[in-house]
């Protein structure tokens, strides 16, 4: 089979697999979260829309637990290590979607475009 051929019987398909632990490591991988997306060029509002988002089930699950202040603070928090400042002004409105008013953040599943900062739609 060539490379680029899906196969149906792969034994090495992607399976996401709970890990139990004693304590909680959410901040930890939330942090973590944060930091990649901001180091991929998202500002402070599309990393907020990834938490609020519940198709990112691993950023989703620290805001349900620990809540949007909890967040907030650690998206601040990295940009500052980063010698970024968190632009906040560019959050929509949430529209019921839990997305903060955006759909999703740049480059999400289906997206189509990529959502400039400060761009409102």
């Amino acid at each position: 089979m060539p490379k680029d051929e899906f196969d149906p019987e792969d034994p090495w398909e992607l399976n996401r697999v709970a890990v139990p632990t004693e304590e909680d490591t959410l901040p930890a991988m939330a942090e973590t979260f944060v930091e990649e997306f901001m180091r991929m060029g998202y500002g402070a509002p599309q990393v907020l829309a990834l938490f609020r988002n519940p198709h990112y089930v691993g950023p989703y699950a620290v805001r349900a637990r620990h809540g949007e202040g909890f967040v907030r603070e650690l998206i601040a928090r990295v940009f500052q290590r980063w010698g970024r400042t968190p632009d906040w002004g560019a959050v929509l409105p949430d529209r019921g979607r839990g997305t903060g008013g955006l759909t999703e953040p740049p480059g999400g599943p289906g997206s189509g475009r990529v959502w400039e900062q400060g761009e409102h739609s």
